[in-house]
């Protein structure tokens, strides 16, 4: 309860914003409920009935906002238009004034130097402080005659976000508590039939920090039988909520998914979460993944972590794997290893990997490399002909 009584304190000074498409509106045009205590099925039915009074056809929008924490300097969504008339925010079309809990475009971008300042001193990445962000749940309809309809579409985004000044009305219902808005979602996820809209909530259903129903949904779909594409977007947007709890679901995908997609998505999905204990699950896909595509896939994100345990696994695999093609990948995955860390490993290989077609493909690599040893290994070689 704290976290919605601290949710309420800052509704009039933040509101949603994160977009999958362009929201075209304009100030004159927002209708705001009136009451924003109201729960979110009544302000829905209020919507459409401000629809029928009000005779608003030719499209609309209605649209609500949740809280999320997010790294100071991100965002979700942009908007964009042909005229590319874009002067204010959606936070200042609904509240007449800017988010405030955003910086301005100059402080963010003196704070956003010091940052890489500090990267260069440290050699570490600058860890953002958190803040809580307002973020739109934006339904688009192609019209507002008969009854309620299914949305053509639903658009994410930060209120600070910019928008084009459009003639579209826009039904603004106010802020939701998490757990109501994920009810809501997941009751318009049941009703439609269209892969791209399910994706579309399965993103927005992910983005609810304090709802363990939210990422129970989406775990489900990943488990469940949607399609490739709906079940390869929740294994995306699982990994960006990144629990070490997930992982064993992720791996589970990656091996015995019967789609290649979902595999792809699952294994691209333990490479993003930053836990050590998803760098052991992707390694150990890497070696012991009984799918080649799996184990190739892997080999690939595993070399996008240059620590010296995986430049050790992509040796061993280059070495000893009992498939080429596995080994292949690990030779391109060393050539791939930021600063030159593979170098080392492909010069042994192009010296003594029993088999020739893995010798000439490290000397391939080698001969890519802007490395000061690659290019004396290589003078070396064509000294001794």
């Amino acid at each position: 309860m704290e976290y919605f009584r601290r949710i309420s304190a800052l509704t009039s000074l933040l509101v949603p914003a994160a977009a999958l498409a362009i929201v075209p509106l304009r100030a004159q045009q927002i209708i705001h409920h009136p009451k924003n205590s109201d729960p979110l099925e009544a302000k829905w039915d209020w919507a459409w009935k401000e629809v029928a009074s009000r005779k608003l056809s030719g499209g609309l929008w209605i649209g609500y906002g949740i809280h999320r924490w997010m790294s100071e300097h991100s965002f979700i969504g942009s908007f964009g238009d042909h005229s590319g008339y874009r002067d204010v925010s959606l936070h200042e079309l609904l509240y007449g004034q800017k988010e405030s809990l955003i910086l301005s475009d100059e402080e963010a971008s003196v704070r956003r130097e010091a940052e890489r300042d500090l990267e260069k001193r440290s050699g570490r990445k600058y860890a953002e402080r958190k803040v809580l962000k307002g973020v739109a749940i934006l339904l688009c309809y192609d019209s507002g005659q008969g009854e309620p309809m299914q949305p053509r579409r639903i658009v994410v985004c930060n209120l600070s976000t910019s928008v084009d000044r459009q003639v579209r009305p826009l039904l603004w219902l106010g802020s939701s508590r998490d757990d109501e808005s994920v009810v809501f979602l997941e009751r318009m996820f049941g009703d439609t039939h269209s892969d791209k809209m399910k994706e579309s909530l399965v993103f927005a259903i992910s983005l609810h920090d304090s709802s363990d129903q939210a990422l129970k949904f989406v775990r489900d779909v990943l488990a469940g039988s949607e399609s490739e594409k709906v079940r390869g977007s929740a294994a995306f947007f699982l990994s960006e909520r990144d629990h070490e709890v997930d992982i064993p679901l992720m791996v589970k995908v990656a091996t015995h998914d019967p789609s290649q997609r979902v595999r792809d998505q699952a294994v691209f999905g333990l490479s993003r979460m930053e836990s050590d204990a998803a760098v052991e699950a992707l390694i150990d896909l890497a070696r012991h993944a009984e799918r080649k595509d799996v184990r190739e896939k892997a080999i690939f994100w595993v070399s996008q972590n240059a620590s010296d345990r995986v430049v050790g696994t992509l040796k061993d695999i280059a070495f000893n794997d009992d498939e080429t093609g596995a080994q292949r990948q690990a030779l391109f995955a060393l050539s791939r290893l930021k600063n030159a860390d593979g170098v080392k490993e492909l010069i042994e290989i192009a010296k003594c990997h029993r088999n020739p077609q893995i010798r000439r493909e490290a000397m391939f690599w080698l001969g890519r490399s802007d490395d000061p040893r690659a290019f004396d290994f290589l003078v070396e070689m064509v000294r001794r002909k």
